[in-house]
């Protein structure tokens, strides 16, 4: 036990020395604020208009047509027009508008015979193709107007999908924005 004693003496005695009787042991510091600043996030959305149409294109014809009604045999082709509002807001925004192939439901067979396509039109926002079914949009800040054309057919030569069926009476379209590029 005597020698606990001692060696707690001597460590308080040494503490003291290095403290050189200051009685307090402080690290330097300092502080400073910055100037308030905020970082707000963007915005994406995508809307459609009531003024969707579909068209037989058939042979050069401009036939607006109940796609309910329609009949399609090979060599048919038919367009769905219709307006979107993009709204974005955001540095460097750009985003993917294309169809959302699981909205276009039916016979497998008949899905797989249909050529089908997509094109845009836009007095406000920058747009590019991206293949046949998507579009790189570049919106301006704020709503830009999108006019979509969505293209189904089948090609003259095709011998699958009779007595089959697809419903376009569902489809859908998505505004998926891309990654800023370094």
């Amino acid at each position: 036990m005597h020698k606990i004693v001692t060696g707690v003496v001597a460590s308080a005695s040494g503490l003291a020395l290095l403290l050189g009787g200051a009685g307090t042991f402080a690290l330097w510091n300092a502080d400073a604020a910055t100037r308030p600043a905020t970082v707000s996030s963007g915005t994406l959305a995508l809307s459609a208009n009531p003024d969707g149409v579909w068209t037989d294109i058939t042979n050069g014809r401009s036939d607006v047509v109940d796609i309910t009604a329609v009949r399609m045999v090979p060599g048919n082709a038919y367009q769905f027009h219709q307006t979107l509002d993009v709204t974005a807001t955001g540095d460097d925004l750009t985003a993917d508008l294309t169809w959302v192939p699981q909205s276009i439901t039916g016979d497998a067979e008949l899905i797989a015979a249909a050529t089908q396509s997509l094109s845009l039109a836009s007095d406000s926002a920058s747009l590019t193709p991206a293949g046949r079914t998507s579009w790189n949009v570049t919106p301006t800040d704020g709503t830009s107007v999108v006019a979509v054309t969505y293209t189904i057919g089948l090609a003259p030569d095709v011998t699958t999908g009779k007595a089959q069926s697809i419903d376009l009476s569902g489809i859908r379209f998505t505004l998926t924005q891309k990654p800023v590029e370094p």
